[in-house]
């Protein structure tokens, strides 16, 4: 369980960091164009966002199985049934209810606790939802 909150909190810092390097450029040209005028570069954002967040999540997990944070940490994710990779659509609504549970406050507490009382996989709501399971590499 500890493995697995190293590897988001690790995944975190990473997507951030790499965010920022392209975010920094457009948040800039935000500034220098004004309120009123600044349409494209805040379109471009919130694109880079969304590219950003589906590259390194889903795209890592459903590829790889796992993410760098995940790889540092020594755990990949993958189907609870057959053991296989996960694929992206899987990977996809996984990490979508992540994102979703964040903002619903019940779900903020009980999607990454659940895996403290899952039994026998200690799997946390957004690998149920999926139908995953981490697992050591």
């Amino acid at each position: 369980m500890g493995t697995r909150l190293g590897a988001r909190v690790l995944d975190v810092v990473f997507w951030f960091v790499g965010y920022w390097v392209f975010a920094l450029p457009l948040t800039m040209w935000i500034d220098l164009r004004g309120p009123e005028e600044s349409g494209l570069p805040r379109m471009l954002l919130i694109l880079w966002v969304i590219a950003s967040l589906t590259l390194y999540f889903p795209f890592s997990i459903g590829k790889f199985g796992m993410t760098l944070g995940k790889r540092i940490c020594g755990i990949r994710i993958t189907r609870r049934e057959t053991g296989e990779p996960v694929g992206f659509w899987r990977a996809f609504g996984r990490e979508l209810f992540w994102l979703v549970s964040i903002v619903i406050p019940v779900l903020s507490f009980l999607n990454p606790l659940w895996c403290c009382w899952d039994k026998p996989f200690q799997q946390c709501l957004h690998d149920k939802v999926a139908d995953t399971m981490a697992v050591e590499r």
